[in-house]
């Protein structure tokens, strides 16, 4: 077991079944730049053996090559992993079993690179494998060394309780065939920390077997040599080498030497405690995670390290700025990485859609992962880590709208119509999101916002519901009819005037247990004027019978209006019906709900209904009273920024100036 106990052999190529052991993984026949795994008569009298693989072998060695690993510099990810894992396992057993060897030199990973000759050599001093576990974990398929290791010493750990908990990354054993994509022939030199062990030689073209033979290797530790296949020679540069590195096992916590340049950062700050991280360091990885230029920061960083009821550290980010990919499709998100090493670059299943703006990086020793460390499972750990993630963040955001308000207004304008759409589709957070959510309203300046809570903070005692008007922008709601009545008593009205508002205010009935009432929709009641307690108002029923009459299936109802007080007419929509600005956007998004018809709300009294109602009582179906009805429905659509007929508008108005201008004229 070692770096490459991890390993689990497998051939590249199902139709090589049963070629000769000289055949090479990608198919080809043997030649001079593709070394056959035959022993030499030396070899062979030396006591070189030649096995074969399991059965399985070379259906999952074709599995590993063509279509485990999305792309093929993993590789390096994965006998990298397997690296750090013998020098884990080194570390461990020198501190739970006597009579071991010790280590030669500090523990490290060397990565050497021989362009002639078209090489990768990986080598380790960590626990190296035995001439049985090189047979076992080398030529057998999804035997994992790292799992068998773990069983093996659980008891001893616990006895001696020295040396903490393992942190391997094989769980599956297949990380080592990862190799075949790229050589067309694996050597590998190990021996074994424990006493007695001899050197070992493993070889093998990925095909049908393997040689092991005795090896030479002086100290404990493994070296694996991959002989690159001629489309694999971009392996051999330093600086693609150092580019991989980079991007998936930067914070493996050994050095990784390439040729004996360190490549590697080791210090994974997320590991580390808050106290011992300055904010120098934390806008440096900021930019590191997110590719950002000098200068930028974070505006707030979210810092966790859970032990229950998974386990996992994370280290998230909130930017300045909101990313350009924000509402894209493909947009970036948080890195997974398990025991430091990247296993997913934009993981979508750690946060929630409304919390994409999230980044850096969460790392579990917790995770489980299938096969190819690249495609989670769909399973209960990730599901724990999302939660315990969105939990903190929302407390976060709450901590900083109390403690800097100033700086989660910066946060909320560039954020908050993702984090309204958490109230639509995370049900057990909702009441958390809705209080972090803010709004411009009527009586708040342009620009300004405040919190429902501030809002129910702020009612007069009269009023008994959360009141809100839904449209394009704050200069479109602010002028509608539908405000005039709530702006006489003092009732101030929030203004919902982004897209996702509209589903917002479905999946938020009520917020401390008062209900969100919409201005534009269904009855209002708020009571009689003051001033005018004492004084009934006069009735228009004539009125309201003419315009029923004349308008018929174009309206759901007329009735008289309680929310109007300067203007003649508006349109209100019924209690659960879509509103206007509704019907509007799904419009926008090519969905077509159709028009419900809506109700046309009198107000009993302006001038125009007045006198229409002594109109409609002279002359009841006249064209002069349907020509008033159909202008009060016109004029209630124009303020919607709705205008069906223009042209008969128009007409109308020209009319209706002509009567006015006439009458006028005749008068002395």
């Amino acid at each position: 077991m070692h770096l490459v106990a991890d390993m689990n052999t497998e051939s590249p190529n199902p139709e090589t079944s049963g070629s000769t052991p000289s055949a090479d993984p990608s198919g080809a026949a043997p030649g001079p730049e593709t070394p056959a795994s035959t022993p030499s008569e030396e070899a062979k009298a030396a006591g070189a053996v030649e096995l074969p693989f399991q059965a399985e072998v070379q259906q999952v060695l074709a599995l590993v090559i063509n279509s485990l690993y999305a792309n093929q510099e993993v590789f390096l990810r994965e006998l990298i992993s397997n690296a750090s894992d013998a020098l884990d396992k080194a570390r461990f057993l020198a501190l739970t079993r006597e009579g071991v060897a010790e280590q030669s030199g500090e523990p490290a990973i060397l990565i050497t690179l021989d362009d002639e000759a078209r090489t990768l050599t990986i080598e380790d001093n960590g626990i190296g494998m035995t001439r049985d576990e090189v047979v076992q974990n080398l030529g057998t398929i999804a035997r994992s060394g790292s799992l068998e290791f773990l069983k093996a010493n659980a008891e001893a750990a616990k006895q001696k309780k020295e040396g903490g908990k393992l942190q391997l990354i094989g769980q599956f054993g297949v990380g080592f065939y990862a190799a075949f994509m790229v050589a067309s022939r694996v050597d590998v030199q190990t021996r074994s920390m424990l006493p007695g062990a001899e050197p070992v030689l493993w070889r093998s073209s990925g095909a049908g077997s393997f040689t092991v033979a005795p090896g030479d290797r002086e100290h404990p530790g493994t070296k694996i040599v991959l002989h690159l296949k001629d489309d694999a020679r971009e392996y051999t540069k330093v600086w693609r080498i150092k580019e991989i590195i980079r991007k998936y096992s930067d914070f493996v916590h050994f050095p990784i030497k390439v040729n004996d340049e360190v490549a590697n950062r080791s210090a994974a700050l997320w590991t580390l405690p808050k106290s011992q991280i300055t904010e120098e360091q934390h806008a440096e990885f900021f930019r590191h995670v997110t590719g950002g230029h000098e200068g930028e920061k974070p505006l707030l960083t979210v810092h966790l390290s859970i032990d229950a009821p998974v386990q996992f550290h994370a280290l998230l980010y909130v930017p300045e700025k909101a990313p350009a990919d924000m509402f894209h499709k493909d947009r970036r998100g948080v890195r997974l990485y398990a025991k430091r090493v990247l296993i997913v670059e934009d993981c979508d299943k750690l946060t929630p859609m409304y919390l994409r703006f999230l980044r850096g990086v969460v790392d579990s020793e917790d995770l489980s992962l299938n096969v190819s460390r690249e495609m989670l499972q769909e399973n209960r750990t990730l599901s724990q880590i999302e939660q315990q993630i969105v939990k903190q963040v929302l407390k976060s955001l709450k901590d900083l709208s109390e403690s800097e308000p100033e700086r989660y207004a910066a946060f909320w304008k560039e954020f908050g119509r993702v984090i309204k759409e958490g109230v639509t589709n995370d049900w057990k957070n909702k009441d958390a999101i809705a209080e972090l959510c803010r709004f411009e309203s009527m009586n708040t300046e342009a620009g300004k916002v405040i919190s429902l809570r501030d809002y129910v903070a702020k009612m007069p005692e009269a009023q008994k519901e959360i009141y809100y008007v839904t449209g394009l922008g704050r200069h479109a709601v602010e002028q509608s009819p539908h405000l005039e009545a709530f702006r006489k008593r003092g009732y101030d009205v929030l203004f919902l005037v982004d897209p996702v508002d509209e589903w917002f205010v479905q999946s938020l009935n009520e917020f401390d247990k008062r209900r969100l009432k919409s201005v534009m929709h269904g009855d209002v009641d708020l009571g009689a004027e003051p001033e005018k307690k004492d004084e009934p108002e006069a009735s228009v029923d004539a009125a309201v019978a003419a315009v029923k009459a004349a308008l018929g299936e174009r309206v759901k109802d007329v009735r008289v209006s309680r929310r109007l007080t300067d203007s003649a007419s508006c349109l209100v929509a019924a209690e659960g019906d879509p509103g206007a600005n509704f019907e509007r956007i799904m419009k926008l998004i090519d969905q077509n709900t159709g028009e419900s018809k809506r109700i046309l709300e009198l107000n009993p009294g302006h001038p125009v209904v007045k006198n229409l109602n002594v109109l409609a009582g002279r002359e009841p179906g006249s064209e002069r009273v349907k020509q008033w009805s159909e202008l009060l429905l016109d004029q209630a659509l124009l303020v919607e920024g709705v205008v069906q007929e223009p042209a008969k508008l128009v007409r109308r108005i020209q009319d209706l100036l002509a009567q006015v201008s006439s009458a006028a004229v005749s008068q002395p």
